[in-house]
């Protein structure tokens, strides 16, 4: 492992669900016969992963982590950081990334730091990584961002049809290599008046005659967009403010936004093709018909499988997350 000068990513690594789930899966049957609304928020999906037999959300973690450190030529040893985050795990809490340390047999001086901000952990865990290795706090950092949420979805409203199963990592280190990314700046814009609109949660099941509400019966939790705000949220927030945030991003690094490749989140065609449009970029990542929304592990698999389509010597990666906030960070490297 270097000491140079530049902290940057140094190796990715991406895992995804076996199982390729398409449009005409038995499982979508009743939103096909029954369209529920905000279908066209999620239009223009064709296929999705999902877990197959065997897999977990621990182990698809692990596997874009050790394919991140194969290709940053390290090994366990020499991690003592591991970010981000993996759900949904099999308990609420302890977070399912310290099975992925157990599982991957990280060193005992390896900190786990669990991030509870769900569709960005791994533009949150870059940030946190970065700063930690330039503060001296680590040398070598592990961020992860993985997700099993088909397995979580009210298969009767439209954000269903959205789900996919993925894992990517990035190990963030000090390097002498110019080729490598090394984070620049960051913005980040909030709303919390949108709390809710998105939510994972248990929901009521039935409240028998004889109980009292304290007593209903829950389901496990299941992710759901709120039919009248979480429309709203999407087009009043998820649409426009990510927009501002690349653009505040650039303006201050005085880049135009054919100089950048965006690898942004990715939800639907509706919302690929609005960012697309509205910034512009040198090239945009996207694995949006094949993977659909991979939800907190989105960005990190495409960064890991689409290295080949950035040319461009600025990166900007961009997250947002349910509450609802967009972050973005600028990535440069200095190639000759």
């Amino acid at each position: 492992m270097s000491t140079g000068a530049r902290i940057a990513i140094t190796g990715t690594g991406a895992a995804v669900g076996d199982i390729v789930r398409g449009n005409d899966d038995p499982v979508f049957a009743y939103v096909i016969a029954n369209p529920p609304p905000n279908r066209d928020i999620f239009d223009g999906l064709t296929y999705r992963r999902v877990l197959g037999p065997g897999q977990t959300v621990v182990s698809i973690a692990a596997g874009a982590a050790l394919q991140a450190m194969e290709r940053a030529g390290i090994d366990a040893s020499q991690v003592d950081l591991l970010v981000g985050a993996a759900t949904m795990g099999e308990n609420f809490a302890p977070s399912a990334l310290t099975q992925v340390h157990a599982y991957m047999q990280l060193p005992s001086t390896c900190r786990v730091l669990a991030l509870n901000s769900e569709y960005s952990p791994f533009v949150d865990g870059l940030r946190v990584a970065n700063d930690m290795v330039a503060a001296g706090s680590v040398k070598c950092a592990l961020v992860v961002a993985a997700c099993a949420w088909t397995q979580h979805m009210d298969y009767h409203q439209a954000v269903c049809v959205a789900a996919s199963d993925g894992a990517g990592a990035a190990v963030v280190t000090r390097t002498d290599d110019p080729a490598a990314f090394a984070l620049v700046d960051w913005e980040s814009v909030t709303d919390s008046s949108w709390f809710g609109a998105f939510r994972m949660a248990p929901r009521p099941v039935s409240v028998p005659p004889y109980y009292t509400p304290s007593d209903a019966l829950y389901s496990h939790a299941l992710m759901a967009l709120d039919e009248v705000r979480g429309a709203q949220a999407v087009k009043e927030f998820g649409l426009p403010v990510p927009v501002t945030v690349v653009k505040r991003l650039l303006e201050r690094a005085g880049l135009v936004p054919s100089q950048i490749a965006l690898v942004p989140h990715q939800t639907s065609t509706l919302v690929e093709g609005y960012w697309k449009s509205n910034i512009n970029p040198g090239a945009y990542i996207s694995t949006v018909h094949d993977y659909a929304d991979m939800v907190s592990a989105t960005a990190a698999v495409n960064l890991a499988t689409c290295a080949d389509q950035i040319t461009q010597d600025h990166m900007v990666i961009l997250g947002i997350g349910m509450e609802m906030h967009a972050t973005a960070l600028l990535y440069s490297r200095q190639r000759s």
